[in-house]
């Protein structure tokens, strides 16, 4: 049994909310990784994710260097806590339809799995 947070990518790369969509995805692709936290303060408030860029920017017909990050940004942001299984997540992630997942321990986010990252 693998507990989340032995998967996880520990790295966190975010984006504040008010920021262009145009700059998000520069960073997605100078980082190479397909989303990013939305933080607005100190906390996090959602995610950006590439398929977040295709169907509510790109698909919509949105200029991304005069839309903000938080108009097409998941939220809430989904969260599971680091101890959780491997196959708790996984049936998880499906059941919500989703491909990135926030991981916690307590209250702070310390990670993001990928649906890549349970099978590598």
């Amino acid at each position: 049994m693998v507990p989340i947070k032995d998967l996880m990518v520990s790295s966190i790369i975010c984006i504040d909310f008010q920021a262009y969509v145009e700059a998000a995805a520069k960073l997605m692709c100078e980082k190479n990784i397909s989303a990013l936290l939305v933080k607005e303060g100190e906390e996090y408030v959602g995610i950006i994710t590439k398929t977040d860029l295709v169907k509510k920017l790109i698909a919509e017909d949105r200029d991304p260097k005069t839309t903000n990050v938080h108009t097409v940004m998941s939220k809430p942001l989904i969260t599971r806590d680091g101890y959780v299984q491997r196959s708790e997540a996984s049936e998880f992630m499906l059941r919500k339809k989703i491909k990135h997942l926030a991981v916690t321990e307590g209250k702070k986010i310390i990670g993001i799995l990928t649906v890549k990252d349970m099978v590598s």
